[in-house]
């Protein structure tokens, strides 16, 4: 009996037609409802089926960032959705590098879609934010150089993401990262950026996260970008000069040397990042000494005016510094020589 009622029984749907059930509700639905449970459904089967999902949907996910936008709750659930399917999971049958290659060429290809996602970063919601970012990072990990076009094209791209450096929350390190990423090999980015008080705004978030000695590995990712947006770029390392960059550093410097001399001196624990953060420093000061560069002498000269010679004296002197550093700080002062 049970056998009979079993034959008659319908088929059970297999994983790809119900995504391509939800893909085609999520097309043609009127009720913003009714979209945002088809893009619930879609989540569901984003990291065992990603390929299939994006297949189906992908387009109308984007589209639904463009359409559905003010409604946080669905644009929370498709950020999601899109992050699944750059992240599946390593047991799915559909896993592989090239389904990233394929989103990023999805976004990257059509304006309005890198330009939604910085629109996000207006908002002060949380999730938006992180989110978009998160995003954006992937499509910059899998096609860099196109994703630095549709930033410099979208309107207040630039600004966008660098005035993520004034959120006080975790949406802050993935800014730095982003940032960092887009400027490596980009002169004209790295312009824009330096002209959107990132200097000033780096440093904030330096001091914010406990400067050198306390600060943890956002202060790494900070000087990261410095480096960047520095590393033999004359017009930069002059605009650097001029907002008083020289005199932020010198009073980093001097709080590291007083911490270290203080009675309680520096815990074990915390001596390590310390290091990496003033080797990371030293670094950058390094990049405005190159010997024939242009503006190398401006450099050496507005150092010295602003005491940083000393105090990069006085650490490679420092009887608690390590030897890794010493030789850094020696590097550095020997810049001054050549």
């Amino acid at each position: 009996m049970f056998r009979i009622l079993e034959s008659q029984a319908p088929t059970k749907q297999n994983a790809t037609d119900t995504i391509n059930t939800l893909s085609s509700r999520l097309q043609s639905a009127t009720l913003l409802e009714d979209r945002r449970a088809a893009i619930l459904g879609l989540r569901s089967f984003a990291k065992l089926y990603p390929a299939s999902v994006a297949s189906g949907g992908l387009r109308n996910l984007i589209n639904s960032l463009n359409h559905d936008g003010e409604d946080m709750d669905t644009t929370k659930v498709v950020l999601e959705t899109l992050l699944m399917l750059f992240n599946p999971d390593e047991s799915s049958p559909e896993a592989s590098d090239d389904i990233a290659l394929w989103l990023a060429d999805e976004f990257t290809q059509r304006q309005e879609n890198i330009t939604a996602l910085l629109d996000l970063l207006d908002r002060h919601d949380f999730f938006s934010r992180l989110y978009a970012l998160q995003l954006i990072s992937a499509i910059s990990t899998a096609r860099p150089e196109r994703t630095q076009e549709c930033v410099l094209t979208a309107p207040l791209g630039v600004s966008r993401l660098v005035a993520i450096l004034d959120d006080k929350r975790e949406a802050v390190r993935t800014g730095l990262l982003l940032l960092t990423a887009i400027t490596v090999s980009s002169a004209e980015l790295q312009k824009l950026v330096a002209f959107e008080n990132a200097f000033d705004r780096v440093f904030a978030v330096i001091d914010t996260e406990g400067s050198l000695t306390h600060g943890g590995v956002a202060v790494q990712d900070c000087l990261s970008l410095l480096a960047n947006l520095l590393r033999l770029n004359p017009s930069n390392q002059s605009f650097f000069r001029e907002t008083g960059g020289a005199n932020k550093v010198a009073a980093i410097l001097k709080q590291v040397i007083c911490e270290e001399d203080s009675s309680d001196g520096v815990a074990e624990w915390a001596a390590a990042q310390r290091d990496k953060n003033l080797w990371g420093l030293l670094s950058v000061i390094r990049l405005f000494l190159r010997a024939g560069s242009v503006g190398t002498q401006v450099n050496q000269e507005s150092w010295w005016q602003s005491g940083v010679t000393f105090l990069i004296l006085d650490l490679g002197f420092h009887p608690s510094t390590t030897i890794t550093i010493r030789a850094e700080a020696s590097s550095a002062f020997s810049s001054w020589t050549d």
